[in-house]
């Protein structure tokens, strides 16, 4: 019995790992794309993104609503060490390298204010979003944030939702977007828990 709960465990983190690898080949096409001034046809479909995903809500600077803005709710980090590492971190965006920064455990006495640590690392290139969903079905979004720039980060949001007391077992996604605000390089899927009560 516990061997098979640990088989499960064991093909639960395979399949995770080839759907991040597969995802992380797949930011990396898009960016070679990007960076070598090709453009991706108007009516290609996205793929890397759950149908539920809609633009974030953010106070709007400009007139497309395709383009994101800025979450005005990021610090900052650590704005010393990015012009350090700049060139060193051109070079692993190109080989695909998105460094991941949050605490797996978001925490809410009311169900719907949650304190968190969620963040774009300084180690990063490009800006990112997050999205975080109920549970694996995917099917009820309960927060998107807007663009989080590298060496920033949220410390606390607002569920769409209200969730009732208990545990949960949401899944966040990490979504870096390139120069544009518009095209999305890479998406990292991450489990986290969700304590409310």
């Amino acid at each position: 019995m516990a061997e098979e709960k640990k088989d499960s465990k064991s093909k639960i983190i395979i399949v995770l790992l080839i759907i991040v690898i597969v995802l992380l080949v797949a930011g990396v096409g898009v960016g070679a794309i990007f960076i070598f001034g090709g453009q991706k046809p108007a009516n290609e479909a996205q793929t890397t993104t759950p149908a539920a995903t809609q633009a974030p809500e953010t106070e709007k600077k400009n007139d497309n609503p395709l383009i994101l803005d800025y979450d005005n709710s990021a610090v900052a980090l650590d704005e010393d060490t990015l012009q350090k590492q700049f060139e060193e971190l051109q070079e692993k965006a190109k080989n695909g390298y998105v460094n991941l920064e949050f605490q797996n455990i978001a925490t809410s006495d009311d169900g719907i204010n949650f304190k968190c640590h969620f963040g774009n690392s300084s180690a990063n290139i490009e800006d990112m979003f997050f999205n975080i969903y109920k549970d694996n079905t995917l099917s009820e979004q309960i927060y998107l944030s807007g663009l989080i720039a590298p060496g920033t980060a949220i410390d606390s949001f607002v569920s769409e939702i209200k969730l009732d007391p208990g545990e949960y077992k949401a899944i966040i996604f990490f979504t870096t977007v390139g120069e544009d605000h518009q095209t999305m390089t890479s998406q990292t899927p991450v489990e986290i828990t969700l304590n409310v009560g």
